[in-house]
């Protein structure tokens, strides 16, 4: 018998430990960012001269370089690392003297998590963190998963556990929700997703879980687990995202994009 369906409308302590261990199922914050702000950003993303698209979906747009385009690749994570300060302050001056969503997230990560919080590194090196997304209308996302572990050149990482953090700054009139599966790929499918840019929907069958976020609205989710999002009709959709790492409740959490 499947558990019943459990979502916080809190961030704290708590509801993170909860997360994590699938005691939970998401954190959904409506109105964590104001809604005025969250249009004016996204209009200054949506606009950027450095927005470009991912090279395997050409209608899913991104400001900041995330880890997942290094693709183990030695140059890629060179450009990476050396870029990640930049991309963040030059995101930040968008919106300044207003806070980013995610700065003002980092900052109640490190408040509420009792070791508190700060920027993930890979082989000593600072990561960015605050990757902003427009997605085009009717565009298609495959269902898939994200893990650390499975983007680092060794194939292994010190995380027991990784959330996605997601700010939504303009959501379409329809479409654009968030669907959970709530559960991991098999081994299989964890390979696929090495070839691929996600799983069969044909396969998988309906999400247990669909999140429809207003503007200005906070999400988490166990990023482990497999997730996807519907195409928007009649508008874009803009996001700012990071994900955040686990390694225990006396360690601090780490976050990146």
């Amino acid at each position: 018998m499947l558990k019943a369906i459990e979502i916080s409308k809190e961030l704290n302590a708590d509801s993170l430990r909860k997360l994590i261990a699938k005691n939970i199922d998401a954190i959904h914050v409506p109105g964590f960012y104001p809604k005025d702000l969250s249009a004016t950003f996204a209009d200054c993303i949506a606009g950027h001269s450095e927005l470009e698209a991912y090279k395997v979906q050409n209608a899913l747009k991104r400001l900041g370089m995330g880890y997942v385009d290094v693709g183990k690749d030695a140059d890629n994570a060179n450009r990476y690392h050396s870029e990640a300060m930049r991309s963040i302050w030059g995101i930040r001056d968008m919106i300044y003297p207003n806070l980013t969503p995610l700065d003002h997230f980092r900052l109640l990560l490190e408040e509420v998590w009792p070791a508190g919080a700060t920027i993930q590194t890979i082989d000593g090196r600072k990561s960015f963190v605050g990757t902003c997304r427009v997605i085009d209308p009717g565009a298609k996302m495959l269902p898939h998963n994200d893990r650390l572990a499975r983007m680092l050149s060794n194939g292994t990482s010190d995380l027991t556990g990784q959330l996605a953090v997601n700010v939504y700054l303009d959501m379409p009139p329809e479409g654009g929700e968030l669907e959970l599966w709530l559960s991991e790929p098999t081994p299989e499918q964890d390979k696929e997703q090495e070839t691929r840019d996600g799983l069969d929907r044909e396969v998988l069958g309906e999400p247990r879980l669909v999140i429809r976020p207003e503007n200005g609205d906070l999400v988490l989710f166990n990023s482990q687990l497999i997730h996807g999002v519907t195409p928007g009709v009649g508008g874009r959709r803009v996001t700012m995202s990071c994900f955040v790492g686990y390694r225990g409740d006396d360690q601090p959490l780490t976050y990146w994009s």
